[in-house]
């Protein structure tokens, strides 16, 4: 680290790259900077590199550097040497970037560029990194300005930055921060007093006789940089978010209101396969607490997933909890074996007594209508989607969605939630 004793920037460290040698930060002023957590042997290890070494193609002339740190705190999915870590990267995905030592980047051993990095930029769980590829943008002063989850691709991060050159000031990315796109100025009091207002007219009520398109419209008179100002101030950014929230919600509840009676009002009223092709009638379920989960069996979250699942199912089963998985093979293709593979892997390695159920999708235009229904039921922190293997579901006695857990949640951590619905003290 630098002499002084409280860091301002990403310039003001020094690290140690793959070799061994030291490397002042600072060598990158004026550039823009990703910085991601790296691992080789994680699902989303292909999909990242790739993308990483088309964007730094497409970029580098123009004052991008992406600084990669492998870690192997998270599945242990990066444990090789800084050789076979370089060998891998430059090898397999033909990586220029640079390659740094390998680091811890939570706990009291995390490096001290990361401690300055998670400071800067909170995660949507706190601070702490959740997964491998977790990614910081840094402007070419070295302040942090973007954090984005594992699960964002890194071409993604290009498109949203594409944008915002339609129009200038309304973000700040890739691309935008390389043009060194103007900032429009803002009114912040004006800004914080017009959210803070929309946000207290809703929780009173008054919102209540609007129409949600009328709601969105208070929307839209919001200066350009009110946004710029919501990724700069927590307060603006916890209320803008919260509020969306909920007209976004109020506006399903309205849809899902006038839906006929003939559409699925719980998860009992569904019937879907078991891993044999048999039909299940999922009323077979009613009065148990369901906690349903896309699986797969090569994640790195696969064994203590497993692990605990069974702990929970032997601990409460005979009180009225139910665990369905669900085999899913969209997440970095993990789930790649049949029915039959599926269920023998599961008996056989883990024990599992619970039902496995057919493989399915559970994104996209054939996702199972199942999933549908809990989606709607439920919404993620980031959109509808299931983000990963291990998203999890809590149904209550009667059928209802009634929380939504992210695939890095510790099934043992859900307990008291289980033990609320299951009645027990």
């Amino acid at each position: 680290m630098a002499s002084q004793s409280s860091p301002q920037s990403v310039h003001d460290f020094t690290v140690k790259d793959a070799r061994e040698n030291d490397v002042d930060l600072s060598i990158y002023r004026g550039k823009v900077l990703l910085i991601v957590n790296v691992a080789s042997q994680c699902g989303l290890t292909n999909s990242n590199y790739t993308e990483l070494t088309q964007l730094y193609e497409k970029y580098r002339d123009q004052g991008l550097e992406i600084l990669a740190f492998p870690c192997n705190q998270f599945g242990s999915q990066e444990p090789g040497s800084n050789e076979q870590i370089m060998e891998f990267a430059c090898t397999r995905f033909k990586a220029e970037y640079p390659i740094f030592d390998k680091v811890d980047v939570n706990g009291k051993n995390s490096a001290p560029i990361y401690k300055f990095l998670k400071s800067s930029k909170g995660g949507v769980f706190g601070d702490s990194i959740k997964w491998n590829f977790s990614k910081f943008l840094v402007d070419k002063d070295g302040k942090v300005v973007d954090r984005y989850a594992p699960t964002t691709s890194p071409l993604s991060i290009e498109v949203r930055s594409e944008k915002c050159q339609e129009t200038p000031g309304d973000c700040i990315t890739v691309q935008g921060m390389v043009a060194q796109l103007p900032i429009e100025e803002i009114n912040e009091d004006a800004a914080l007093l017009r959210i803070n207002i929309m946000l207290w007219m809703y929780l009173s009520g008054l919102f209540h006789f609007c129409s949600i398109s009328t709601l969105l419209l208070c929307l839209s008179p919001l200066p350009i940089g009110t946004w710029h100002l919501a990724k700069k101030n927590a307060s603006c950014c916890f209320t803008l978010l919260l509020l969306l929230h909920l007209i976004l919600s109020a506006s399903l509840a309205s849809s899902m209101a006038t839906q006929t009676s003939k559409n699925p009002e719980s998860v009992h009223d569904f019937t879907i396969r078991d891993a044999t092709g048999n039909d299940v009638d999922l009323s077979i379920f009613k009065g148990k607490v369901l906690l349903i989960v896309n699986v797969a069996s090569r994640c790195g979250m696969t064994n203590s997933n497993y692990t605990e699942f069974n702990q929970l199912y032997e601990r409460y089963k005979d009180q009225g909890l139910e665990i369905l998985a669900f085999p899913c093979n969209q997440f970095g293709e993990e789930e790649p074996g049949t029915n039959d593979q599926i269920t023998d892997f599961v008996c056989t390695r883990f024990k599992s007594e619970f039902p496995i159920f057919d493989k399915i999708d559970v994104n996209g235009e054939n996702a199972s209508p199942l999933y549908k229904f809990l989606k709607l039921g439920k919404w993620g922190i980031f959109g509808d989607d299931i983000q990963w293997n291990f998203a999890k579901f809590l149904v209550n006695k009667d059928g209802q969605v009634v929380d939504r857990y992210y695939p890095t949640t510790s099934p043992l951590s859900l307990e008291r939630d289980i033990k609320q619905l299951l009645e027990i003290s």
